[in-house]
């Protein structure tokens, strides 16, 4: 990952803003260092009243297929470095409503052959290819990666090692496929595996699955292992820490290093509330 010191210079920030509570953190960080952000705000992606402080002509709502649109906005405002932060539902092809730049991007990158992993890598090579720079939110806000080690008052006894191990091991193996990068683990077993409804709803999922009487279920999400750090990292907030506790679940195992946490703060603080514990881990110590 970059280093934050490699971008001290930067005076001006474009940021491709999709849903969740990121763009806005990020918005915030650009006010505190000085950085000048303009912004694109995908339409039904964003949620709007997160930016709506932003100066109309530092503003641009898109579509997403309105690739050449969004690049002329970035160029005629001089930006050369991006952000793309937060999530961006995938449309179906015949929703995106291409413009001709967009056509032409979508022809040679093959949408419907690549997973979101390959699209994004995608997507980013041909931002780079236009001349612009593409940098991780981490570079500008690196206090929001999970350490190694417990974040709050809670850890997982020694007896849920195996189970975790378990849940690294299965997060990697569907991350490698490009399904997902969660798992819920419980006693031993694989409970349920992160789709395409994401994390939230995995954990929604399991709850009735859960054994009744055995040690409570763990949440273990970690970074698929051709995953581009630059445009997307695994993510959790207070809501992931609400629903885990309305499930049943006893704690969360993230990455150490490679998981963005939006409000780490408030997420220790109800892990507190819950008796949850929130462990970051080395995973290259599992065999």
């Amino acid at each position: 990952m970059s280093a934050p010191q490699e971008i001290i210079n930067i005076d001006r920030l474009g940021i491709i803003a999709g849903g969740g509570n990121l763009p806005a953190y990020l918005l915030s960080v650009c006010e505190n260092k000085g950085i000048k952000a303009y912004v694109v705000v995908l339409n039904g992606q964003c949620d709007e009243d997160r930016i709506k402080d932003l100066p109309q002509e530092q503003t641009l709502w898109a579509n997403l297929g309105s690739a050449g649109k969004i690049i002329d906005f970035f160029k005629q405002n001089d930006i050369t470095d991006l952000v793309l932060i937060g999530s961006v539902m995938r449309p179906a092809l015949s929703q995106i409503k291409p413009d001709m730049k967009a056509i032409q991007i979508l022809s040679r990158i093959g949408f419907k052959a690549l997973g979101d992993d390959g699209l994004l890598s995608a997507i980013k090579s041909e931002l780079e290819r236009e001349g612009f720079v593409v940098r991780a939110i981490q570079d500008f806000c690196d206090k929001l990666l999970m350490p190694r080690g417990v974040l709050g008052d809670y850890e997982n006894a020694p007896e849920d090692e195996a189970t975790i191990e378990l849940g690294i091991r299965t997060s990697q193996e569907i991350g490698a496929l490009d399904i997902g990068q969660s798992v819920i683990v419980q006693d031993g077993l694989v409970i349920g595996v992160e789709g395409v409804e994401g994390t939230d709803n995995l954990i929604k999922r399991c709850f009735p699955l859960l054994k009744p009487g055995a040690r409570g279920g763990i949440l273990v999400k970690t970074c698929k292992p051709q995953q581009n750090t630059s445009l997307d990292l695994p993510t959790i907030g207070v809501d992931t820490i609400q629903n885990a506790y309305e499930s049943g679940l006893k704690g969360i195992v993230l990455q150490a290093g490679y998981t963005l946490l939006v409000d780490p703060k408030s997420i220790a603080e109800y892990a507190n509330k819950y008796s949850i514990f929130v462990v970051g881990v080395d995973i290259t110590q599992i065999s």
